[in-house]
């Protein structure tokens, strides 16, 4: 059978939609994935893995985050994607869509109704909560154009077109059911942001990769923003540092356009720039390198409903290399902390409480192995993408059984 994911972004740069289509692909299905091309140079169709394979959506870059910006105000990033989604699902026999992101359901809705193939949504946050967050949509003029607030009033529609739904975490999808009762609990499938353990064990272990701290090093993989808990995090070692505890913070990701200059700044001038090292990208083949070095992993994000929707994947990552994590008291992740003894966690927004509960771990090497340990056997035995890989088959399989769509759409 043929699916066609529909993504709005470059295909290698989503470590999410390259596990599910590795997943589909070992199952049997063919893959073809209409996304953006990650240069202009690359070919319009590509053979990535045994099947799966790449069709590149030619559109300027800047033509289509217009068209985005547009689409609560003139429609023609849907009517744009729409004409490409039909041509895709003619050409290459696409036997069950599956649109990525809320924002794509529209676009895919009209197609797969065209052709009378099922509908498979993969909503990868909160998307009504997470724009309202974006400084680019919401800065003035923008978010006179953009009206953010519109994807709420939008969400239920734009999940009534799915005949599947695929969410993040448990919490998430309880979220959604209490919100839209009417919601078939059977359509609502559950695919956390896992680790493709023999991939990410294949890569080897520098250990030379820093040079030799005579400090605990407290390691952040992902985007520096302040909504991300990065403020909240260089105030915590500053209190540890007062303190004259013996700690190096690692931070390897982009800084948010909005707030590049005051982090910069911030890393320049304030007591923790002598205690900080800062990479703004860094190959994942050398994330399990710097877990190593690292005596704690943390995921410091600030609560809100947002970052509510699921863990994100760095933090299953951690858990697999078995070093201890710290996490802000955002539910799934803190509920994953809690399930499986891998680390502790703090209160969101609070560096006195994350300052204590670093210490905590920096300063009790078996405690840090003991939860370390808990953390790498729950992603070896669960929280996989083998494991939870089969949700997504299991939604593949109900809906080919069936051989038409849900009578609900």
């Amino acid at each position: 059978m043929k699916a066609g994911f529909i993504l709005n972004g470059v295909f290698v740069n989503d470590p999410r939609v390259l596990n599910e289509a590795r997943i589909l692909a070992g199952n049997g299905y063919q893959v073809y994935v209409l996304n953006l091309p990650p240069d202009k140079n690359v070919p319009r169709f590509v053979q990535f893995e045994d099947n799966i394979f790449l069709v590149h959506r030619r559109i300027p870059k800047k033509a289509n985050n217009v068209l985005f910006a547009l689409e609560n105000t003139f429609a023609l990033f849907d009517y744009s994607w729409n004409i490409s989604i039909k041509r895709f699902i003619k050409k290459y026999g696409i036997e069950i869509l599956h649109a990525h992101d809320l924002y794509m359901a529209r676009a895919a809705k009209r197609a797969s109704d065209h052709y009378k193939i099922p509908l498979v949504l993969d909503l990868h946050e909160n998307y009504p909560a997470a724009i309202k967050e974006y400084h680019w949509a919401n800065r003035f003029p923008s978010r006179l154009i953009v009206r953010p607030s519109r994807w709420e009033k939008k969400e239920k529609k734009y999940l009534s077109y799915a005949d599947r739904i695929i969410v993040l975490s448990s919490s998430y999808r309880n979220h959604l059911l209490a919100k839209y009762p009417g919601t078939d609990p059977v359509q609502v499938k559950i695919y956390p942001n896992v680790p493709d353990v023999k991939r990410m064990s294949s890569y080897a272990i520098d250990r030379d990769i820093l040079p030799p701290y005579d400090r605990k090093i407290i390691f952040y993989f992902g985007v520096i923003s302040q909504r991300r808990g990065i403020m909240t995090t260089i105030e915590a070692a500053e209190i540890l540092l007062r303190d004259n505890q013996s700690i190096h913070l690692l931070l390897i990701g982009p800084i948010d356009k909005a707030e590049k200059d005051r982090f910069i700044r911030l890393f320049a001038g304030s007591e923790i720039s002598g205690h900080l090292t800062y990479y703004p990208w860094k190959d994942i083949g050398e994330f399990p390198s710097y877990v190593h070095a690292s005596a704690v992993c943390i995921s410091p994000i600030i609560k809100n409903p947002q970052h509510e929707s699921g863990v994100a994947n760095k933090v299953f990552q951690y858990m697999l290399f078995g070093k201890p994590i710290l996490v802000s008291d955002c539910e799934p992740q803190a509920d994953i902390v809690s399930k499986t003894g891998c680390g502790l966690v703090f209160k969101s927004g609070d560096p006195v409480d994350m300052a204590e509960k670093l210490s905590e771990l920096i300063n009790d090497n078996e405690k840090c192995i003991i939860m370390g340990e808990r953390g790498k056997q729950a992603v070896m035995k669960e929280y996989n993408t083998v494991k939870q890989g089969t949700e997504i088959i299991k939604a593949y399989r109900e809906l080919s059984a069936s051989g038409k769509k849900s009578a609900d759409t």
